[in-house]
């Protein structure tokens, strides 16, 4: 998984096994030239308090089924926020097994900016192949995380949430505060304050990574690193740039904090 510069796409495109390129733009925006839109809020689910949560995977199958994809499809992702939308289904798509998938650094703005041209007409494809969720990577839940809690060799757990919902000042569930052990690292910082919607440098990502105590290269130490927001959205984008820094173990929590902070038995730390 790698996020990949606007100008690449056409050469990265053109050469690929099978090639997708999704639009998670939100609804209205005049569709690009080869792009299928998938609907966001197709690929999540909502329970109660509880939202982000998987769909079940005949549904997800249905939002992804005039698309193409199929488990060795090679897929490019882009959306008008942040790469947040984008992020996630790129998270659930390697959740069923996918490996080729990059993300478009800038989005939609910068593909338009590049000369990527509007559509002149629908792209047709195939009908995708079922895809199914693999929860043995790239997966965790409250239980698989609560387990971990106060292991010495246990899991890094990185909050991407903004300071004020991690201290627990800004609440958002029935239970304000953060997991025991978390470290904070909000996804914004990974961008560029000068290109909204563009990543930093590598370098410049891992400096800020390594600056919170947070394992900056792969090699560094071998651990999982699970990754967690409000409904795993925010997340998905930290979940995307670990991988995109080499990362192999990085697990994503669906549900987030609108699980954990509305279940009283488990433990929080304000």
């Amino acid at each position: 998984m790698k996020f990949i510069a606007a100008n690449e796409l056409k050469p990265r495109f053109q050469n690929a096994l099978n090639p997708i390129l999704i639009d998670m733009s939100q609804p209205g925006q005049p569709p690009l030239a080869e792009a299928q839109w998938v609907d966001f809020n197709q690929i999540v689910r909502n329970e109660g308090d509880r939202a982000g949560l998987l769909p079940d995977n005949d549904n997800f199958n249905q939002a992804l089924m005039h698309t193409g994809i199929t488990p060795d499809s090679t897929v490019f992702i882009f959306d008008d926020c942040q790469g947040l939308a984008a992020s996630r289904l790129a998270w659930s798509l390697a959740l069923c097994g996918l490996e080729e998938i990059y993300l478009i650094d800038g989005g939609r703005e910068a593909l338009l900016a590049e000369g990527w041209p509007l559509a002149t007409a629908a792209t047709a494809h195939k009908p995708a192949s079922e895809l199914a969720y693999d929860f043995s990577e790239h997966h965790c839940n409250a239980q698989t995380i609560a387990e971990q809690l106060g292991k010495p060799d246990g899991w890094i757990i990185v909050d991407a949430r903004s300071e004020e919902e991690y201290r627990g000042t800004d609440r958002r569930s029935r239970n304000a505060g953060h997991i025991p052990g978390a470290i904070h690292f909000d996804w914004q910082w990974f961008f560029d304050p000068e290109k909204p919607g563009f990543l930093l440098p590598d370098d410049i990502i891992r400096a800020r990574l390594q600056e919170k105590g947070i394992p900056a290269h792969p090699e560094e130490k071998a651990k999982t690193l699970v990754v967690y927001c409000q409904s795993h959205r925010r997340s998905s984008l930290m979940f995307c740039v670990f991988k995109h820094l080499g990362f192999e173990d990085v697990r994503g929590y669906p549900g987030a904090w609108s699980d954990w902070g509305n279940r009283d038995e488990l433990p929080i730390e304000i």
